[in-house]
């Protein structure tokens, strides 16, 4: 959302560019055949019916609009703790009374 102010396309910076607006908005160009080369046109709906797809098309979909996952990291070594118990080397006791001591 824009604010008056903040500069944007709309400020005009002559009082006749105002005139000129509703001048060029008020003009309606007149509709026009494009002409298309057959090998750009779009294949006719009625001709697709024959056709059998590869795929079903809501699987295209939903791959599409899926995208990619970012991994995550799901193991947390809880066995490992729970089996093992509390740390068996005497350096390893030793942290932890140390780490209690200061707490």
């Amino acid at each position: 959302m824009t604010k008056d102010s903040s500069h944007t396309y709309i400020h005009l910076h002559r009082s006749h560019h105002a005139d000129l607006l509703e001048d060029f908005n008020r003009t309606h160009l007149p509709h026009e055949d494009i002409y298309v080369p057959p090998q750009h046109q779009p294949l006719n709906p009625d001709d697709e019916d024959d056709v059998v797809p590869e795929q079903h098309a809501a699987f295209g979909i939903q791959r599409a609009t899926q995208g990619q996952q970012e991994p995550a990291w799901r193991d947390l070594g809880l066995d490992r703790i729970l089996n093992e118990g509390p740390p068996k080397n005497q350096r390893q006791n030793e942290q932890l009374s140390k780490v209690r001591l200061l707490r």
